[in-house]
């Protein structure tokens, strides 16, 4: 049954590309529909729920399509449309396998996005911060995926397997429509982009056989080689499946891109629009992008593109004060990445950027050398860096288009040697993922496959070959066909724990609730405890702490919840009970697995409040006292 609303989603968000089939060209038209109608409903979600908004505009969009049918204007389906559906499929065959909604930060996102669904306006509640609004966090993109939960009309815990695995499938119909003009290209660029693993876990997998052969651990040692630091690439997220504010901007960066690469003037509106987006998405992305759009403007010479780009600032500026976020410090970095491990992450792009610009522009390659080396003492990457700064720069004032996605890319390879936000490790996870993807589509953008000499075409096949490694292997790690549960309910787990039906039940009941949410210890997290906020949308006292206090600095206020609730759950005090209730303005109070794990019996809650559903070893109580 499960596998039903996958099928609703595909034909679904198929049915709404069509309309901008007028516009657009179909890889653009199939990400453009699901943003647009998202980007809308987010604006008018400050007035009126996102459901309520979301499905008014899906309606009008079906509306107009019939109207173009009836006016009998020629809509027709792109061959490129057989990409999406494969990795769709593809991806919801895995998570048929496991499609656990439980480790890392998948609770988080689950809990935002069921959130943005329940809340009566943007911003949406705060899950794990009842009666306080997640204006404290950028959340754009996972109302993209409250919108494909919307388009799959799946429950959420469903939906949310849905989206992991659309947005491989958008990411790779865009790459596939930027380089559509020649297949093999296209196919080549996708594989780099997003079906690919990096240098590391190539050479991982040959040392495997002498350090105690394949384990688990391979699919995620390959994220983690540069000292302190996360090494994440568009694969591993894609399977890791958290559905981080990174990995819902990996297609919007490649739809921006896109959107330039057509260079199309009736377009270019979106331009500012999914800047903003962008921003509103995973801000670490949009200075980045920002600054692609300036380089790209300069190397066409077309100052209407640098306009547009420019537009997106007041925007920006408006959106980020209606934010509650913690101060952000830049700070001078003094950790250095290891040569060795940085190019285990990046050599196999390197050495394909590398090959292309000894094609095109040897003499700045080879003249920018020797210049180069001399860098090495101010960071050890620098000399493998600066030759393809140089050439790409000079590409730029050449007017290479290409050139402009290779310049940032460099550019985001090296300021986290000298510069961090906050920290060095997110510096360099998100700097490194976007370098990752301009690298690879600017790469093979000046990949001229039929000119190359066979020497050329032996290194492309064996970076493909060492590229594609991980894939094949890590995949059935994650993956495991013999624990495969062969359902898309990401809930499902909780039966383990007695608890999926009284979820359900709560998930169809409104205000905030009571439950262990993660409290014990200042880093609390990546726990169950919070499931009951995650998986139905109501907001929880408090839950998971160690995020709370990233996102608010607000020590004092996250412990006295926290201790709060350790209090209700250890007292036999009606008086008291009902106190902390009523400070919260709680309406029911949750009492399952990890409440008995950490408190003991109910006994004193059932004495003080009346109980309203039991199944399991779950219990809920109502917060109105018994007579």
């Amino acid at each position: 049954m499960s596998f039903f609303y996958a099928i609703v989603f595909y034909f679904l968000s198929l049915l709404i590309t069509l309309p901008f089939l007028k516009f657009l060209k179909f890889s653009v038209a199939r990400f453009t529909s699901l943003f647009l109608l998202t980007l809308t409903s987010f604006f008018l979600g400050h007035l009126i729920a996102f459901k309520v908004v979301f499905y008014a505009i899906l309606i009008l969009t079906i509306l107009l399509l019939a109207y173009l049918i009836y006016s009998k204007y020629r809509l027709t389906l792109d061959k490129s449309e057989t990409i999406f559906a494969c990795v769709f499929f593809f991806f919801i065959f895995l998570r048929f396998l496991n499609p656990s909604i439980f480790d890392a930060e998948k609770f988080m996102d689950m809990a935002f996005m069921n959130s943005i669904l329940k809340s009566p306006s943007l911003p949406p509640n705060d899950p794990f911060f009842a009666s306080e609004k997640l204006n404290c966090y950028y959340y754009f993109g996972h109302m993209l995926g409250a919108g494909i939960i919307l388009l799959s009309f799946a429950p959420p815990e469903i939906g949310y397997n849905i989206a992991v695995a659309a947005i491989p499938a958008y990411t790779a119909l865009l790459v596939y429509g930027i380089f559509e003009s020649n297949r093999k290209i296209a196919l080549i660029a996708m594989i780099f982009v997003a079906f690919s693993g990096n240098a590391y876990s190539f050479v991982d997998l040959l040392h495997r056989p002498f350090s105690g052969g394949l384990d688990f651990l391979y699919y995620w040692n390959s994220t983690r080689m540069i000292e302190g630091t996360i090494n994440e690439f568009p694969y591993f997220s894609f399977i890791h499946a958290d559905l981080h504010a990174h990995v819902f901007a990996i297609p919007m960066k490649i739809f921006f891109v896109s959107l330039l690469l057509l260079n199309e003037k009736r377009i270019r509106v979106l331009l500012p629009l999914t800047l903003f987006a962008i921003f509103a998405t995973n801000s670490w992305d949009y200075p980045i992008m920002l600054l692609l759009s300036i380089v790209y403007a300069l190397s066409i010479r077309d100052k209407d593109i640098l306009v547009y780009s420019l537009v997106s600032l007041p925007l920006v500026a408006f959106y980020y004060t209606t934010m509650n976020l913690p101060k952000t410090e830049i700070v001078f970095s003094v950790d250095k990445s290891a040569l060795l491990e940085f190019l285990g992450y990046s050599a196999t792009l390197l050495i394909l950027a590398y090959l292309v610009y000894l094609i095109s522009d040897k003499k700045p390659l080879f003249y920018s050398i020797p210049i180069a080396l001399p860098f090495y003492l101010l960071s050890p990457i620098l000399p493998v860096l600066i030759p393809l700064l140089v050439c790409s720069a000079y590409g730029v004032y050449k007017k290479d288009r290409a050139s402009a996605l290779v310049l940032t890319a460099m550019i985001c390879f090296i300021l986290p040697e000298f510069v961090a936000i906050d920290s060095r490790l997110n510096t360099v996870f998100k700097f490194y993922l976007c370098a990752w993807i301009l690298l690879a589509i600017g790469a093979v953008m000046k990949l001229k496959i039929e000119d190359l000499r066979r020497e050329a075409k032996l290194i492309v096949a064996v970076l493909l070959i060492a590229s594609l490694v991980y894939p094949l292997v890590a995949t059935p790690l994650r993956y495991n066909y013999s624990f495969a549960e062969f359902t898309l309910d990401g809930m499902s787990f909780t039966k383990r724990y007695g608890e999926y039906e009284a979820i359900q039940w709560l998930k169809e009941k409104d205000g905030a609730i009571i439950e262990e949410g993660c409290t014990h210890g200042y880093y609390c997290a990546y726990q169950y405890g919070g499931r009951v906020a995650v998986f139905t949308g109501n907001p929880t006292v408090v839950a998971w702490t160690g995020h709370e206090f990233q996102w608010r600095r607000n020590y004092s206020a996250i412990a006295e919840r926290a201790g709060d609730v350790r209090e209700f759950y250890t007292s036999k005090d009606c008086n008291e009970m009902t106190r902390i209730l009523e400070k919260y303005n709680v309406s029911y109070v949750f009492f399952g697995y990890e409440e008995r794990r950490l408190f003991g019996s109910e006994l004193a809650i059932e004495k003080c409040f009346e109980k309203v559903f039991e199944s399991g070893n779950a219990k809920i109580f109502s917060a109105l006292r018994k007579d």
